[in-house]
């Protein structure tokens, strides 16, 4: 008699299918939403193990994996950011630069916004600066900005443009901390609240000027940038001057 043995081959399974993976962080804050929700006072559980079950591969694939990835680091030129340095502002120019200076931004066929469209000018003139090398590109920034800031007050209709304007000053100003640039802010600052005082946007728009002082947007001093070259005292009598200037010219104005 012969005994007959049945040979089954199987397919290699694929680890971790795209349609078996979840996003821990996302089902997380979900189960910790509905959770606190029946139980305000309980502690919150574990994460549920459908969520962490590849968070752990097994050692062998981690093993047979290790050459196809030494492979891809190889080619691809990978190295480690530098670390911040203690003591020195970190710049745009500094923030997460690779090593092996591949453009990113070029490899995946992206272009470099020219135009500020006033529409979604706040994220486009972050956009802009993202990646700023150069002074130039800052200048343009702050031009295009400027002149959107501007336009938002000129076609005002009373106050209704005028929280556009304030958030449009405010992202020019930070932006313009950070990449220690603060001239180009001060000079926008003193042109715009000369013509705000002067009527040249669109009439009576001193109360625009009260808004900007109220959010506290005036001059970049030294406290604020090192490489500013207005003191704080200077900031504040520039304020006085002009704020006087304006109560000549408008007697019922409240501060």
């Amino acid at each position: 008699m012969y005994q007959q043995t049945l040979i089954v081959f199987r397919e290699p399974a694929e680890y971790a299918a795209l349609e078996d993976t979840y996003s821990p962080a996302l089902h997380r804050i979900n189960q910790a939403i509905r959770w606190r929700a029946v139980h305000p006072t309980e502690e919150v559980p574990p994460p549920y193990e459908i969520l962490t079950k590849y968070m752990n591969p097994p050692e062998e694939l981690i093993k047979n994996a290790h050459p196809h990835l030494d492979k891809l680091i190889a080619a691809a030129d990978v190295k480690k950011v530098p670390p911040k340095q203690k003591g020195r502002k970190r710049t745009r120019q500094d923030m997460e630069k690779p090593l092996s200076g591949l453009d990113i931004d070029a490899l995946l066929g992206g272009e470099k916004r020219v135009r500020i469209n006033a529409d979604n000018a706040v994220p486009e003139f972050k956009q802009m600066l993202a990646d700023v090398e150069d002074i130039p590109v800052i200048a343009d920034a702050m031009k295009q900005m400027s002149t959107i800031v501007r336009d938002y007050i000129r076609h005002s209709v009373g106050d209704s443009g005028y929280g556009r304007a304030v958030e449009g000053i405010r992202v020019m100003r930070e932006e313009m901390v950070e990449l220690e640039e603060p001239a180009q802010y001060n000079d926008f600052l003193r042109d715009l609240k000369e013509k705000l005082l002067g009527g040249e946007l669109g009439g009576d728009r001193r109360e625009m000027w009260w808004q900007v002082r109220a959010n506290r947007l005036g001059l970049i001093d030294k406290r604020l940038s090192h490489v500013s070259d207005v003191t704080e005292e200077e900031a504040k009598k520039v304020s006085v001057v002009e704020e006087k200037a304006a109560r000549k010219k408008c007697a019922d104005c409240v501060v």
